[in-house]
């Protein structure tokens, strides 16, 4: 049985071309480029399984959030421990009003909860005017649940906010009297929970899409192309696999499965939106499935390159070569200095050894 994809152009190892009979005699599934593709197609699967996986848990935790604030009340309802202060806020209404004008009420009356009143101040959203001020709970409170209405004198009943507010001596039994269940379990926030998976999930899934574009220029140097969708069509069956925008020239080509193992003939029948369709002659080595591979084109060189075709390629190989060409500045900035004084040194003693020489003859000549 066959296992490799007929090599039309030569391969190379590691940036080494090999010899020419090597070349025609290495097996696809063992050249690096195919191993580098196995390890990143295992990563992609990983990446995109926790991604699934992070997201899931994220939506979960929203809805069990969303559900326990309506359970509540919606922003009527406050946990609190004993002992400990909330922040509240709501409208002023159309009249006009001033500090003694803000009135509460607890219930019942003898409640262990009182209200701060700290100012007026405008709506961020909608500019109009907002009361905001403090619910306090007592430190010897005792375990329960009350509420308190806060309003302005003279406005509707209707207007006043009334806040039913649960009352815990530990946080443990807090958490127990939780209406969401992720806070229940965990003690956590399920809103801040949930925004965390949501983020890493997110990252996660951009990690696979970038290992997706890694697999893509990987399959079109080893000139495969990937099937997606498997049809039986009468005795054969219908293949279809992702073309791009690249030609394809010829009628007949080779199947492959998963492991590089030859499955039999494929007959090319056209393209429509980048996704080529087939037909798929058994062989009686196999039938296709989605994952495995059409080899169209010829296989092109590898130089081992990390970032071949990255999004942010470009802008590296720019910024490397910028600091090649300045290192190679730099370079010869320094070697210039360094022969200048030597050629200065040379001329000196050159001179005086000139001039030493003249001092000579004028000495012989005196003498005679």
């Amino acid at each position: 049985m066959e296992t490799n994809v007929p090599n039309h152009s030569p391969d190379t190892a590691g940036g080494e071309s090999c010899p020419p009979n090597q070349r025609q005699a290495q097996r696809l599934d063992q050249c690096p480029e195919w191993l580098l593709y196995s390890n990143a197609r295992a990563r992609q699967r990983m990446a995109g399984l926790v991604a699934a996986v992070l997201l899931i848990l994220a939506m979960a935790i929203l809805v069990d959030g969303l559900f326990a604030r309506m359970r509540g009340g919606g922003s009527y309802r406050l946990e609190m421990l004993a002992g400990t202060s909330e922040p509240v806020s709501g409208p002023m209404g159309s009249a006009p009003a001033v500090e003694s004008d803000m009135r509460a009420f607890p219930i019942p009356v003898d409640a262990p909860i009182s209200f701060e009143f700290q100012g007026f101040f405008t709506s961020y959203w909608f500019g109009t005017g907002m009361w905001r001020g403090l619910v306090h709970v007592s430190e010897t409170a005792p375990s329960g649940t009350y509420a308190l209405a806060v309003g302005i004198e003279g406005q509707p009943s209707s207007s006043f906010q009334t806040y039913t507010i649960s009352v815990a001596r530990s946080e443990r039994e807090q958490y127990r009297n939780a209406l969401s269940l992720v806070r229940r379990w965990t003690g956590f926030n399920p809103f801040w929970l949930a925004a965390t998976f949501g983020i890493l999930g997110i990252g996660t899934g951009l990690t696979s899409f970038l290992l997706g574009r890694r697999l893509n220029a990987l399959l079109r140097d080893m000139g495969l192309a990937e099937i997606v969708k498997v049809v039986p069509e009468g005795d054969l069956v219908r293949v279809y696999a992702v073309q791009g925008k690249r030609e394809v020239t010829e009628q007949s080509y080779v199947a492959y499965d998963r492991d590089m193992k030859r499955l039999g003939k494929v007959i090319y029948d056209g393209e429509k939106n980048g996704i080529a369709s087939c037909l798929f002659v058994p062989a009686g080595h196999g039938m296709p499935t989605p994952g495995s591979f059409i080899a169209f084109w010829e296989r092109a060189d590898f130089t081992g390159t990390p970032m071949r075709r990255g999004v942010f390629t470009p802008l590296l190989e720019k910024g490397m070569q910028a600091v090649r060409d300045k290192g190679a500045a730099e370079a010869g900035a320094d070697a210039r200095p360094d022969s200048q004084p030597g050629s200065q040194t040379g001329s000196a003693a050159a001179k005086a050894e000139h001039n030493a020489g003249v001092s000579g003859c004028e000495k012989g000549q005196d003498k005679a």
